[in-house]
């Protein structure tokens, strides 16, 4: 622990000296590639390059910002506007940003290498997805600074986009959607070579999830929140508490044994969004990593559904979730063997919810809201429990 506390320590202090010497310097970036540390960096000259591409003389003229949030990035809208040649190329008039501005920002996102993830993600993988998730028009990340800026198009503007949340209710449409996308996504990169080649950035989720065990104490965090949610628990479950993180090292096996695909590995309900046409899109891809496709589809129905909804709906969900990965990619599984990962990776995905309801001395005091933090634990245990997922093994 120690070891650790000073790498943290170190790397805070690096990082807060860099970012002094930017506020004093106040850079500009002018050119594609250039280093974006805050909105403040951005210019006219450096989105012409970044946006208008191969626009035959278009030019960004001027543009506006605004913020919409600041948590694990500053998050801001631009309206752009173009000269002629621009506005008949049709270039994005409002586009959205996320920058790492704060310490916090580049110890949780940048020197995770979560900026990095997204950003490969956004350029070199989502080309090739027919799916309801963003489009990035551009991304540069500084390995040293551990600044970074993703460009977006803006879901407000472009599709009417709705950001869900813990209390929005995901009707039985929606989550056939969500399963649909994911479906999607997975049948995609299943078992993909290229996880050894192109996409060998990719993080195995074994070695994510035991970076956060070494690195950030789950584990420890993972005992606190059984009691801290204690309230909200199965009794049935809390009667079998030590039994739970071992279940969940159990679980990792299929991750280690089996096919992988590329993972969100985040699919709350607060990473999701509802274009005007109804349709179910996913963002925020920076925990995104290669494992068993299980642990998505686990966590996505747990998480954004009630208790009452999750039971009900279930069964049919993970159907229709197999229907169309076999469509898509022509790999079929077995009814009985998927569901007992299913109940498998439900530890996996409480094991999203535990740290953050109860976060180490490594992870920010406030990731979610204690309200939302509780209710995934509820409906995570709930599903334990429903799901007898400790006996599964």
């Amino acid at each position: 622990m120690a070891k650790t506390q000073e790498t943290v320590e170190v790397a805070s202090e690096r990082i807060a000296q860099v970012i002094a010497e930017e506020q004093r310097l106040k850079p500009k970036a002018t050119k594609s590639g250039d280093i974006v540390p805050t909105i403040d960096a951005v210019t006219r000259e450096w989105l012409t390059d970044v946006l208008c591409g191969d626009a035959i003389g278009a030019e960004v003229i001027d543009f506006e910002v605004s913020l919409v949030s600041a948590g694990t990035h500053a998050r801001h809208r631009l309206k752009v506007n173009y000269n002629q040649a621009g506005v008949v190329a049709k270039l994005p008039a409002s586009i959205f940003t996320k920058t790492l501005p704060t310490v916090e920002n580049r110890m949780m996102v940048g020197i995770t290498g979560h900026a990095r993830t997204e950003g490969r993600f956004y350029t070199q993988l989502r080309p090739e997805l027919d799916l309801e998730i963003p489009l990035c028009f551009h991304s540069t990340v500084d390995r040293n600074s551990c600044a970074a800026i993703h460009i977006l198009e803006d879901l407000v503007a472009i599709k009417g986009a709705t950001f869900t949340n813990w209390e929005t209710y995901v009707t039985r449409e929606m989550a056939e959607d969500m399963v649909e996308l994911l479906a999607g996504l997975h049948a995609h990169f299943y078992d993909d070579p290229r996880f050894e080649t192109d996409f060998k950035w990719v993080a195995q989720f074994t070695r994510w999830f035991m970076g956060g065990v070494t690195k950030l104490h789950v584990d420890k965090s993972t005992e606190r929140a059984l009691t801290e949610g204690a309230h909200v628990i199965p009794d049935r479950l809390l009667a079998r508490r030590d039994e739970i993180w071992p279940a969940t090292m159990a679980a990792l096996k299929i991750h280690q044994e089996l096919p992988e695909t590329f993972l969100h590995s985040d699919v709350h309900i607060g990473n999701w969004y509802q274009t005007d046409k109804g349709r179910m899109g996913l963002c925020d891809w920076q925990c995104a990593g290669r494992g068993h496709w299980s642990r998505d589809l686990s966590y996505a129905i747990s998480g954004a559904l009630t208790i009452d909804d999750r039971r009900a709906w279930e069964e049919d969900l993970v159907r229709r979730y197999l229907a169309r990965f076999a469509e898509v990619s022509g790999h079929t599984f077995g009814f009985n063997e998927t569901w007992t990962y299913y109940r498998q990776q439900m530890f996996h995905a409480l094991l999203n919810w535990t740290p953050t309801l109860c976060p180490s001395e490594f992870l920010p005091a406030a990731m979610q809201t204690e309200e939302m933090s509780l209710s995934m634990v509820e409906r995570m245990t709930a599903a334990i429990d429903d799901l007898a997922s400790l006996d599964s093994f």
